[in-house]
């Protein structure tokens, strides 16, 4: 064995203990960093688990409180339980004891609405007043964000629904039923569109338990009381009865949503000069003119001319 040769061995030895030295460091540092991971993964599971634990104890708490307030001011009527009821399920709120719950924040807030009214109108010396605003914004509290949780459930059913026909289409495709298909889309939408969704595999739960496909199609546009959800349903029953695509039905549906919200958008475009005009005059040009017209009217009124005067 030649010099050459034995120079050679050696450097490939050497070459070959520096990658198996790397090999292991770096080895050893990922399961460093990947147990270090699950370590913390499992303490913010623990974390986790203690907050969510807090949480459903302040929550139910909070729903004894609210559920003993609203016994003595139920509505002993079917309509206003019906209208109230219908208005839960519309900012998709399905607790059972979501009904009590916000007919005893009502007296809550009209308690707490007064003893603040109490006290501003102590300090402003106008007891009246102060106790009259108080309880009328402590009983409107609740109904004002109830009214926000409806346009909130209903503005997120119109923008996800676009997405989730574009889905189906393709579920349908691929030679899925509508039911499947439903369920598969709620499944896939779960984290981009929650509230689109839930609605969605509470349809599907429907017909599980034996409702037909038409009567869970009516009670989804009924239950949501949401227009571009009621004219899906009625599409999708209108295919199935007289035996048209259902695939092609949902492109087109799809297409129009895409189109009236894009309507939507350059309206509100549109409108965005004409409230902006009310700031604009209010607070924008006469900041302006005191800036422009300040010093000139300073220097005016310490002229010889004003003087004199």
């Amino acid at each position: 064995m030649d010099e050459q040769t034995l120079f050679l061995i050696c450097i490939t030895g050497a070459v070959a203990a520096g990658g198996f030295f790397l090999f292991r460091l770096v080895l050893g540092q990922g399961n460093g960093k990947l147990r270090e991971r699950l370590t913390n993964r499992r303490a913010e599971a623990q974390a986790l688990q203690q907050r969510q634990g807090g949480q459903n104890r302040a929550r139910e708490l909070f729903q004894r409180i609210g559920t003993a307030a609203a016994k003595p001011f139920m509505p002993e009527s079917r309509e206003k339980m019906s209208d109230l009821r219908k208005k839960l399920s519309r900012a998709g709120i399905y607790s059972p004891a979501a009904f009590k719950l916000v007919t005893g924040m009502k007296v809550i807030c009209l308690v707490g609405g007064l003893i603040v009214g109490y006290v501003v109108g102590l300090a402003f010396d106008n007891l009246l007043l102060g106790l009259s605003l108080g309880g009328l914004a402590g009983y409107m509290a609740p109904a004002m964000w109830l009214g926000m949780q409806i346009k909130t459930q209903q503005r997120a059913l119109e923008y996800g629904l676009a997405d989730a026909l574009d889905l189906m289409v393709v579920c349908v495709e691929a030679g899925l039923a509508v039911d499947a298909a439903m369920q598969r889309v709620g499944t896939e939408l779960a984290i981009a569109h929650p509230r689109l969704s839930r609605e969605m595999e509470i349809t599907h739960m429907e017909t599980r338990v034996g409702l037909s496909r038409t009567e869970a199609l009516k009670n989804l546009g009924a239950r949501t009381a949401n227009a571009p959800l009621q004219a899906l349903a009625s599409m999708l029953i209108q295919a199935e009865r007289f035996g048209t695509s259902i695939a092609g039905a949902l492109r087109i549906h799809g297409e129009s949503l895409r189109a009236n919200r894009q309507f939507k958008a350059e309206e509100m475009a549109a409108k965005a000069s004409v409230k902006m005009s009310f700031p604009l005059v209010l607070f924008i040009f006469p900041a302006t003119f005191i800036i422009l017209a300040g010093p000139t009217v300073i220097g005016l009124m310490n002229s010889p001319f004003f003087k004199d005067q």
